[in-house]
């Protein structure tokens, strides 16, 4: 029995550890920076002054568009793959991530549809304690 006690204990701060953090809620606030947009030849660039936690983007436009890839920049200054949309997508259109960077990228890969992107809305998230009160 004595063998098992160790683990069991590990595993019981494990589930409580688990519990804490599903009773606290995560919001998704926007990041407080201007969010400044480069044409490139492989796509568009949106970039932010300083690099941040980001987990979700906002692709605003107009019509509908299709063929596009997502990448962010990591601290290297290299493009990292996030998501490939294939089908035609209406907006606003969310995607989720998790990212340490400052700078976002689309890259169209044809120009069918009618539609533009104008522009995206970068996410953080917050965590707030959910309070329960007791009737």
């Amino acid at each position: 029995m004595t063998i098992w006690k160790y683990p069991l204990i590990m595993l019981m701060c494990l589930l409580l550890a688990g519990c804490a953090v599903l009773l606290s809620k995560q919001e998704y606030v926007q990041i407080n920076q201007t969010v400044s947009k480069k044409y490139v030849f492989s796509g568009v660039e949106y970039s932010i002054p300083e690099r941040a936690d980001v987990r979700k983007i906002v692709i605003l436009g107009t019509g509908k568009v299709q063929n596009f890839d997502v990448y962010f920049r990591n601290e290297k200054h290299e493009w990292k793959f996030v998501k490939e949309i294939q089908r035609a997508i209406e907006f606003p259109f969310e995607i989720m991530l998790v990212a340490e960077t400052d700078a976002i990228k689309i890259a169209q890969r044809s120009t069918v549809g009618r539609g533009r992107i104008d522009t995206i809305q970068i996410y953080t998230v917050v965590e707030k304690k959910v309070n329960k009160t007791l009737e």
